[in-house]
């Protein structure tokens, strides 16, 4: 028999507020995205020359910006979560947003 870890309940109030929290970073990180792959694309080079540690911190970014979708996801998605804070992602255009900035974006540096 497999147990499971207890878990406590979450407060609508609670999970509003922690979905705030996640949305903030990944704005946050999505900016920085938008900010460094303009500045690289703005360079003409393709691919931009870049040594291995700033594409170790420009893969790091991307991966970021991505795990902050899923966090945004999963949070909205939560058993207990209201039907205006399941639409959240459809509202803000999550997975086109997610598409754009974290994978297309970074996918067109690499060409």
């Amino acid at each position: 028999m497999i147990l499971q870890p207890e878990t406590r309940p979450i407060s609508q109030e609670q999970l509003v507020a922690e979905v705030k929290g996640i949305y903030a970073g990944l704005v946050m990180v999505e900016n920085k995205c938008i900010e460094v792959d303009n500045a690289q694309t703005s360079l003409n080079e393709a691919p931009p020359r870049l040594n291995n540690g700033q594409w170790q911190a420009l893969i790091a970014l991307h991966r970021t910006l991505l795990n902050k979708h899923h966090d945004f996801v999963l949070a909205c998605q939560h058993p207990s979560a209201s039907t205006a804070l399941r639409r959240l992602a459809s509202k803000y255009a999550m997975p086109v947003r997610m598409l754009q900035h974290g994978i297309h974006s970074f996918i067109q540096l690499l060409q």
